[in-house]
C-alpha cells in the first residue's frame, strides 16, 4: 500500500495537470483550475458520505463484502468476510433508488444501521461512519480518475505505466 498511495497520487497530479491541458487546447490557465475544483469537489463528496471500511462486491440480492478493514467502523461493529449487505437504514439494494437516497443522506458520524445476511439468517449490523483515512481517499480518487479520464489503449488498459 504505501508504495501504491505515493503512485496514486503521483499519477493523479499528472492526470489533473494533462486534463488542464487537454481541455485548454494544450495552453494553460483555466481549464486546469476547472480539473483541480473538479477533484476537489469530487473529494469533498466523497469525504462527506463517511466512510465504514469494507470491500464489496455485486451480490444477487446485495453486495458480498470482500474485505474488513481492521481498525474501521467496520471492524468495531462486528462486520464479517461473507456477510452480504441486504440494506441501509432498511432501505433494501434491491430497491436501488430507495437505498442510493438513504446513502446521499449518509455524513460523517452518521450511526447506520445495515442489515446483512449471514449464515442464512438476517441480522442488523450497527456502525458509526468514519473520516475516510488518506490513504483511502487517495486510492478512490485514483481509481476515479483512472476510470473517468485516463484514456485507454486498444487492450482496454490504462496508459499510465509506473515508473
Amino acid at each position: 500500500m504505501k508504495r501504491t498511495v505515493p503512485f496514486l497520487l503521483s499519477a493523479l497530479a499528472l492526470v489533473v495537470l494533462a486534463t488542464g491541458i487537454a481541455y485548454a487546447g494544450g495552453g494553460h490557465g483555466e481549464a486546469h483550475a476547472s480539473a483541480e475544483s473538479c477533484l476537489s469537489a469530487k473529494a469533498a463528496k466523497i469525504a462527506q458520505h463517511g466512510w465504514l471500511g469494507i470491500e464489496t462486491e455485486k451480490a444477487a440480492n446485495g453486495y458480498a463484502i470482500t474485505k474488513v478493514y481492521p481498525d474501521s467502523p467496520a471492524a468495531r461493529a462486528g462486520f464479517r468476510t461473507g456477510d452480504v449487505l441486504l440494506a441501509v437504514n432498511g432501505a433494501r439494494f434491491a430497491d436501488k433508488e430507495a437505498a442510493k437516497a438513504e446513502k446521499a443522506k449518509l455524513r460523517v458520524g452518521s450511526k447506520v444501521a445495515y442489515t446483512v445476511a449471514r449464515g442464512g439468517s438476517e441480522q442488523t449490523v450497527q456502525a458509526t461512519l468514519a473520516d475516510v483515512p488518506r490513504e483511502v481517499m487517495a486510492q478512490w480518487l485514483g481509481e476515479d480518475v483512472l476510470d473517468h479520464h485516463v484514456p485507454l489503449d486498444r487492450q482496454g488498459e490504462n496508459r499510465v505505466a509506473e515508473n
